[in-house]
């Protein structure tokens, strides 16, 4: 890896520490609320393994609105290589191999990246870990109170899905987005600001109210228009990217930012102060297909972990997942008899919150699906991030590591020189 990208990290340390604390804090402690099963229910069933569901919540109340926005990089620099080829579950399956050949065909001779190629086929592209995240963590959120919208910035800025419960309309929108491609330069500015529209009610998605907003702004690169023209990376590009995070936090969005591979990391001012300024949190990732397991692993509603044990018998779940709107589900081993049950969850500042039932188990031959289902779906989703060479510990180890080992130097401008991914025609304005 080049040398710029490891040394000299120490401020943007700094600056991401300030991300991850500022805003309101944490420290209270959460509300936990075991859904199912229900206090004092009696559960028949052949397997001893019980699913345990719930919700946690920073708010105050039960069950939160979470209003999530996904804004997604697709600048001609995020055909490059991602690291890995993602195979046809992790991407709309009605785009098949070589549709994209005659949007890219060659190199970009001094283009940001050091003339990386453009991949020919897409599935192996910065654009396919992008969708793939998206795709994985819209799997994990329950629409019954969380709306997800799709915005896209590049040449200029589109809403390709308004806020939305029907999470179907959602994949046919990411599904559109891949079968288009990478184009044009980084309009990140135009992104954020149409995500501060939309979250806000004043575009075509219906504010609501009591409602967590959330953009998660995902890119390969640093912002490049409407002053820069597409062509170059400049400071008031910059900075008018991060003013538009000051402003989002005034009307109550967090702007959580995951800047993907050495592009975004040699320069990583915009993606800094975009997560500092909005008050979410910047996750710096190397190899860009790891986006796939680290983008779920950010929470919306600030809960770094659930813990779901069997106080009875001692044992913990086997397998838990906590997804980003605080849902969680668990599979609980359970011993005959009476159970009591308790989960534990724990927020950014340290505050530790609790919910605990008492049911009790009567081995049957009745077969529950539901146990089963979750099971499968576990093994699915870890299969998946297998395929990237390690798990989601060596991922998450790699993340943790000192700041010098993962992002490089921060600077205003792009090396002297440099252009933005390709010539582009058009301002940019949204």
């Amino acid at each position: 890896m080049n040398l710029s990208i490891v040394r000299s990290f120490s401020v943007v340390l700094f600056l991401a520490s300030l991300t991850i604390f500022s805003g309101e804090s944490w420290g209270a402690g959460p509300k936990v609320w075991i859904i199912s099963p229900k206090d004092g229910s009696i559960i028949n069933q052949d397997k001893d393994i019980v699913l345990v569901t719930g919700k946690v919540s920073t708010k105050g109340v039960s069950i939160p609105n979470v209003d999530l926005f996904f804004v997604l990089d697709v600048s001609a620099s995020t055909a490059h290589y991602a690291g890995v080829e993602f195979s046809d579950k992790d991407l709309p399956t009605t785009l098949g191999r070589g549709r994209f050949s005659g949007l890219h065909t060659g190199i970009f001779g001094g283009a940001l990246g050091g003339g990386r190629p453009i991949m020919l086929d897409m599935r192996s592209s910065i654009l396919a870990a992008e969708i793939a995240a998206s795709r994985r963590l819209l799997s994990q959120l329950n629409s019954k109170t969380t709306r997800i919208g799709l915005i896209t910035f590049g040449e200029r800025a589109s809403l390709l899905q308004p806020l939305t419960d029907d999470f179907a309309r959602v994949e046919e929108s990411l599904a559109e987005v891949f079968l288009s491609g990478s184009h044009g330069g980084t309009h990140m500015v135009g992104g954020i600001r149409l995500g501060i529209r939309e979250l806000s009610g004043l575009g075509r998605s219906k504010r609501r109210k009591n409602t967590i907003k959330v953009q998660m702004l995902l890119t390969d690169g640093f912002p490049t228009l409407p002053i820069g023209r597409g062509k170059e990376a400049t400071v008031a590009d910059t900075d008018l990217a991060i003013n538009a995070a000051r402003i989002a936090k005034k009307t109550g969005i967090k702007i959580h930012v995951f800047a993907l591979g050495e592009d975004a990391l040699s320069s990583p001012r915009a993606a800094v102060g975009i997560a500092g300024m909005s008050g979410g949190i910047f996750t710096p990732v190397v190899k860009p297909a790891d986006i796939l397991a680290v983008l779920e692993k950010v929470s919306v509603i600030g809960v770094d972990t659930v813990e779901v044990f069997n106080e009875t018998t001692g044992k913990r779940a086997s397998q838990i997942r906590l997804a980003s709107d605080g849902f969680f589900s668990s599979a609980l081993p359970m011993v005959e008899g009476v159970n009591r049950i308790n989960v534990r969850a724990r927020v950014s500042g340290g505050g530790i919150g609790k919910d605990s039932i008492s049911v009790v188990y009567e081995p049957t031959k009745k077969r529950t699906l539901g146990i089963e289902v979750f099971i499968e779906k576990e093994r699915s989703l870890s299969l998946e991030v297998e395929k990237l060479g390690k798990n989601s510990e060596e991922i998450q180890r790699e993340l943790d590591r000192s700041p010098g080992e993962k992002v490089g130097r921060p600077r205003d401008l792009a090396p002297a020189g440099e252009k933005n991914r390709q010539p582009v025609g058009g301002n940019g304005d949204l």
